[in-house]
């Protein structure tokens, strides 16, 4: 069994292997407030290659977000701070990048499919006319509206040529969803973050934008970063997935590890909250409490309020990502109990 303070938990390559698309090392970010550091990002280590998935879960309020939009920066400074560690991006450091870097990084590298694909879209402008704007700052030699037709087919839409003049309230949640993905591939990004893509979707849609995100990974060769609370999606999109707690990772495996075999208690806990479609129909079981709010993290590890694991010295111990298995990273000293 290893350990690390700041480990950067993958499946590692060697020295003179491809470095990987995005390498988050020891991220920690803060959010400032009356003269305050709230940490809301904790020594988040995290790395993608070219190519694969990983999906980072969690309740709400857990960092996710904030860890996914801190890629390309997106997070406004003030009121965050970023308070240390590196978020490398093609072997570049994000954190010491000019505007002018930023602004190609934005898009043109990593794209982003928000949530209430409702409220990112703009209401007062045909949903061609805003893929084309995304061409124009993208891919200028590409701005035309075949180039537009083409990504409607490719995400699915229907009749494409009288879609592309409709304004969003015409348009179903799902098809809303589907012009933000066509959006986000129009500058041919080599990193897609998907941030809560199924949320207000119902069932049935929420497993078509699934689907659509695996063919597209397939057929582009992108690499798909999936931010989600829900672990019943996940499924064999992801090639990894990361679960979260109170601004830290706890778990992090393979996603047929991880599904098969969760050892963080937090990680089982949100498996048991998922419906089961099989064998016996029983009550939902619940994780008791809430995500603790910044500023007011419990001492030693962070679950342990809710923890139906937790032992005494939980309360006081500090915990560190501990590498159990080969790939297979717990915040957990007690995780084989």
């Amino acid at each position: 069994m290893s350990s690390a303070s700041s480990p950067a938990p993958s499946n590692a390559t060697s020295a003179d292997a491809t470095p990987p698309l995005l390498d988050i090392r020891d991220l920690r970010l803060d959010f400032m407030k009356d003269g305050r550091a709230l940490r809301a990002v904790d020594g988040v280590s995290l790395r993608l290659g070219a190519g694969e998935a990983l999906c980072l879960v969690g309740e709400s309020g857990c960092g996710k977000s904030v860890t996914a939009l801190s890629i390309a920066r997106l997070v406004p400074s003030p009121p965050a701070r970023y308070a240390g560690g590196e978020i490398r991006v093609n072997g570049s450091d994000v954190l010491k990048m000019s505007p002018r870097e930023l602004r190609a990084i934005r898009g043109g590298v990593v794209s982003y499919i928000f949530q209430e694909p409702g409220s990112s879209l703009n209401p007062v402008f045909r949903v061609g006319a805003q893929i084309l704007e995304s061409l124009k700052l993208h891919r200028p030699e590409a701005a035309n509206e075949e180039e537009v037709l083409r990504l409607l087919r490719l995400v699915g839409i229907p009749a494409p040529e009288s879609r592309l003049r409709d304004y969003p309230h015409q348009l179903s949640g799902g098809m809303q969803q589907r012009i933000m993905i066509a959006m986000a591939l129009a500058s041919h990004p080599r990193l897609l973050v998907a941030d809560e893509p199924t949320t207000a979707l119902d069932v049935t849609i929420q497993a078509q934008i699934i689907e659509l995100l695996r063919e597209l990974r397939r057929q582009i060769q992108m690499s798909l970063l999936l931010i989600t609370h829900n672990l019943g999606i996940v499924g064999d999109l992801a090639d990894r997935v990361a679960v979260m707690y109170a601004g830290q990772i706890v778990e992090l495996a393979p996603s047929h590890t991880l599904l098969s075999r969760p050892l963080h208690p937090y990680t089982r806990a949100l498996m048991n909250s998922v419906p089961k479609l099989k064998g016996q129909v029983g009550r939902l079981s619940a994780i008791p409490g809430n995500v603790p709010n910044l500023g007011s993290f419990p001492e030693g590890c962070r679950f342990h309020p809710r923890c139906p694991q937790a032992r005494p010295d939980c309360s006081t111990q500090s915990t560190q990502l501990l590498e159990v298995e080969p790939s297979h990273w717990v915040r957990c000293p007690y995780w084989s109990t």
